[in-house]
């Protein structure tokens, strides 16, 4: 089945992202892992349990959250990768409730990493990855929905947060 062309919107306009946010997520990650292994420097060693229990608990929201999010584009057949056209404005499930479902899920999963293992460099991990996504992803996406939904994307931003 052939998707409709949104009219006055070429095929190839986009928000124009060239580096993928999950390609930084891992970059962000692996940076933490790595600085953990090699500068341990730990939260509150004493309260591992509690800090274990409450990481994970973050971890699933966070991982549900973005699924959430990441389903409903799916289902409703809207490209997922930030270098591709949108064909409609998802407003409703995870998109309710914030802008940026998926992004709320990458940081809280770094965040509920550091605390699941005790790590404060888990925790900076996601000061990068906040940052990029504030200051570069967002803002191009955001020039691209109102650029291409206007109105609908203006009302939509009154209503939504852009994180929760």
């Amino acid at each position: 089945m052939k998707k409709q062309a949104i009219p006055n919107v070429p095929e190839t306009d986009s928000a124009g992202v060239k580096i993928m946010p999950p390609s930084i997520f891992f970059c962000c990650l692996i940076s933490g892992i790595t600085l953990n292994i090699f500068f341990t420097w730990q939260i509150m060693p004493e309260n591992w349990l509690a800090l274990l229990i409450t990481g994970i608990i973050i971890i699933a929201a966070g991982i549900s959250f973005m699924m959430w999010g990441h389903a409903r584009f799916k289902s409703l057949g809207v490209n997922v990768p930030t270098d591709m056209p949108a064909s409609q404005l998802v407003t409703d499930g995870a998109h309710q409730y914030s802008r940026n479902p998926m992004y709320v899920g990458f940081i809280a999963i770094l965040l509920g990493l550091g605390i699941a293992v005790d790590s404060v460099w888990m925790l900076v991990s996601a000061l990068p990855m906040t940052l990029y996504l504030s200051f570069y992803v967002i803002p191009k996406e955001e020039a691209y929905l109102l650029r291409t939904f206007g109105a609908e994307f203006k009302t939509y931003c009154k209503y939504v947060r852009k994180w929760l």
